[in-house]
């Protein structure tokens, strides 16, 4: 009597096995029709473009378990007499209309139902508190508004949501403590925070929902007499948004801020500038340094040309009514040194000086030659100490 009456109400299509009247559907293998004993367990005819409606025959159906009549154009609502014993009911991809009857709420051994992409409307009736094997729920792609109910936390088996495109509207609070792992709520009108829990479930698809419009706390009561220097109460929790100024408060940005980010540029561009000019001050004193150190080598070349080398004074004896010949450093040296040298031929300078001093009042034209006569004879035991030449030529041209 339950197939005969489904079979009339999806318009008696061209299925084979079914009829109208009579007929046995587990002796005759009629198409989708599954059997334990004599007993109907499951109908499935998914896509095969049934119409009609549901009826008003399933609750006749006692054993069956499962009832899939998917992607087809059924349409109607669903109705109110279901079957309790059944466990995996899909009617998603069809035609149905209406609102969800809340005889769901009698199907305690349902683990999988998909109501999908159908027009169905209205809230989510408060049915789920004793649907406790509930695992995969699938009401997407309808015109489902309002708040999830209540008894959805009561869902303690259920891993898989689908909820998506739809109007549904509220907080997902109801859902933070079920075992989800894969939550599809995109495209609805949530607000508010998504609980923490939410997040680490493996499979979670939210976007489409208005959540910047979470609901803000209450504030706090006003403070009769605010006082800047008063610290806040232990008992306040900060919020996450900055304090913000009566100014600002006002629209109105504050003055001080501005002011004191302008003050910080304006003494940062002041450094640079002195510390750029005291590197310039540097680099010019150091290349006037340069400059004087060079200057100062040149002049002491050129006062150095000035002065004979030791080697010419022994060749070029002065002549009479010439400025004397200037002293080299270096021989100046040799004379106040007391050498050994020096102190064995101390007889014979002197013994010379006394000669150079006797022949001193002799004619000018004869100095020249006199002087080459004695110094010829005073060293020439001497001729290979070249020092000592050097000293007797100067003290004989200073007499």
């Amino acid at each position: 009597f339950a197939i005969n009456g489904l079979y009339t109400a999806l318009g008696s299509p061209s299925l084979p096995g079914w009829v109208t009247n009579g007929g046995d559907p587990c002796v005759e293998n009629w198409q989708g029709v599954g059997c334990a004993a004599s007993n109907i367990t499951s109908i499935t005819l998914n896509g095969i473009n049934l119409g009609g409606q549901l009826g008003n025959t399933l609750a006749n159906f006692t054993s069956i378990i499962t009832l899939e009549l998917s992607n087809n154009i059924i349409g109607g609502t669903i109705p109110d007499n279901l079957p309790v014993t059944i466990q995996r009911f899909f009617l998603s991809g069809n035609q149905l209309s209406g609102s969800l009857p809340s005889t769901l709420s009698t199907l305690t051994l349902l683990t999988d139902m998909s109501l999908s992409s159908n027009h169905l409307s209205g809230e989510i009736p408060d049915v789920f508190s004793a649907l406790t094997g509930l695992i995969n729920l699938d009401f997407s792609s309808n015109n489902l508004t309002g708040p999830l109910p209540p008894s959805m936390g009561n869902l303690k088996a259920l891993t898989t949501l689908h909820i998506q495109d739809n109007q549904i509207s509220g907080t997902l609070d109801v859902l933070q403590d079920l075992p989800l792992k894969d939550l599809n709520i995109q495209n609805n009108l949530f607000s508010g925070p998504v609980p923490p829990k939410l997040f680490n479930v493996p499979n979670f698809q939210r976007d489409g929902n208005p959540f910047n419009t979470s609901i803000a706390p209450s504030p706090l009561p006003a403070a009769p007499a605010p006082s800047p220097s008063l610290s806040p109460s232990t008992g306040h929790v900060p919020s996450k948004e900055p304090t913000k100024s009566p100014d600002v408060t006002n629209g109105n940005p504050p003055a001080s801020g501005k002011h004191t980010i302008w003050t910080v540029k304006f003494v940062g561009y002041i450094l640079v500038g002195v510390v750029s000019a005291v590197v310039i001050v540097l680099m010019v004193m150091f290349c006037v340094s340069k400059h004087k150190e060079r200057k100062s080598k040149k002049v002491f070349r050129k006062s150095k040309k000035d002065v004979y080398p030791k080697s010419k004074i022994g060749r070029e004896p002065q002549r009479l009514g010439e400025p004397k010949i200037k002293e080299v450093p270096e021989i100046k040296e040799h004379l106040v040194k007391p050498t050994n040298t020096v102190g064995k031929a101390s007889n014979v300078v002197s013994n010379s000086s006394e000669e150079l001093k006797v022949n001193a009042s002799m004619k000018a034209p004869n100095v020249a030659y006199n002087t080459k006569e004695r110094e010829a004879t005073l060293y020439s035991p001497m001729r290979g100490k070249r020092e000592l030449n050097k000293i007797l030529y100067i003290i004989d041209v200073g007499i």
